[in-house]
């Protein structure tokens, strides 16, 4: 789509790649409020449901730069309508799951569309703007990803509570069709597709600074996620309703989506400061939630305060990043989704593992504590390595 079309032109398509990573992003997040249905559905321990969530975000990790790699060539829209197909019939497969077996490969296959999908709507939108809009643009499609978090994963606990968690497989299959509609009448092939990597981009990602913030993105969703992805059966313990616990996921999702736009003001300003901040912020809230006992008012503020600190410090570690790696701001960018794969798959099999241990399921905030502090002397070490690193220049919004 040449950059010389009309506004409405381009944010109609926008608002299309936006509705494709929100759907996406919807898929992914859902799960931690459907373990309790799926683990009640399908029979299995709550630990072996959370193994839903493991498995995928391990399979973005690894599986997604690869896919990514593989289809570098490929026409750009021709790609993302193909990975919408592979989603949409993922999703049906999981739908009509007959054991927990089926329903896992469905959910990886699922997963091997995730970051190939991002990547290519970001490309996408990027080649419908001029060169001064292009952070816009970017800014506007990963939105999407912070709405599956307010409004998807809160519709598709409801729905899965409410009519079964298959609904909520079919009503993602049908939202799917929906985006490949919109996709492939709203958008136009761009003028230039996306190469791949230079061999300065990728020695850029062994240089020790840049290692080192990839390490923080791991240690600390690990430590969020030993405990986050069994937040719907916790809140449960706690004696709220499952109607409830959905607007709990709601209203933790709206503090992430606040605490996004203020990480991302803190990071205009001390970035370093903010980033160490928030990290010991995050590893109070988890404590908070552990100390709580069942008082339900101090439960209900500190899931909007976990919300916040978890919504700041996606932006916070995402401008880190990029910081670290200015000539390879995509590639960077890349790498740094799967390390926070990486961290939520590491979390999710941690807490899991802590309940088959035995560990009350009340306790299990305090598991994740000890990985988030550890990403403190991370951050420490990092930010003397970058004692003199600017805030990224305007060439880190490029598409490579």
């Amino acid at each position: 789509m040449s950059t010389n079309t009309s506004a409405w032109t381009r944010w109609s398509a926008l608002a299309a790649l936006t509705g494709c990573v929100f759907t996406v992003g919807t898929a992914e997040y859902v799960m931690v409020g459907l373990l309790p249905t799926l683990s009640a559905g399908l029979r299995v321990p709550v630990p072996t449901a959370g193994l839903l969530v493991s498995w995928y975000a391990l399979t973005v990790a690894v599986g997604g730069p690869l896919v990514t790699a593989l289809t570098l060539r490929l026409p750009r829209k021709a790609l993302l309508l193909a990975l919408l197909v592979v989603f949409a019939g993922a999703n049906a497969v999981a739908a009509v799951a007959t054991g927990f077996g089926m329903l896992v490969a469905a959910r990886m296959v699922t997963a091997l569309t995730h970051s190939t999908s991002f990547a290519v709507a970001i490309v996408l939108a990027v080649g419908m703007v001029p060169p001064a809009r292009r952070g816009q643009a970017i800014a506007v499609v990963a939105a999407g990803g912070n709405l599956a978090t307010v409004l998807g994963a809160p519709l598709g606990t409801w729905l899965g509570q409410t009519y079964g968690w298959r609904t909520t497989f079919w009503a993602i299959v049908a939202l799917s069709a929906l985006m490949f509609a919109a996709v492939a009448a709203l958008t136009a092939r761009p003028a230039e597709e996306a190469s791949g990597p230079s061999r300065a981009e990728l020695a850029t990602l062994r240089q020790r600074r840049v290692v080192t913030l990839l390490g923080i993105i791991v240690v600390s969703q690990a430590g969020l996620f030993a405990f986050y992805t069994y937040l719907s059966p916790f809140l449960g313990l706690r004696g709220f309703s499952p109607r409830t616990v959905t607007l709990l996921l709601a209203i933790l999702g709206a503090g992430a989506l606040a605490g996004n736009f203020t990480g991302g003001r803190l990071a205009d300003r001390a970035p370093w400061g903010s980033l160490s901040a928030t990290i010991l912020a995050l590893a109070g809230a988890l404590a908070a939630l552990a100390l709580a006992g069942r008082l339900r008012a101090t439960t209900v503020v500190t899931v909007l305060v976990l919300g916040v600190v978890m919504g700041a410090l996606i932006p916070l570690l995402q401008e880190r990043a990029l910081a670290a790696a200015p000539t390879a701001p995509t590639l960077i960018t890349a790498t740094s989704a799967s390390a926070f794969n990486l961290g939520i798959a590491g979390g999710s099999w941690l807490g899991g593992h802590a309940l088959d241990a035995g560990l009350d399921l009340a306790y299990l905030p305090w598991t994740g504590i000890p990985a988030v502090l550890a990403a403190l002397p991370l951050t420490v070490y990092a930010a003397r390595a970058h004692r003199s690193d600017p805030r990224p220049a305007d060439h880190l919004v490029r598409v490579n």
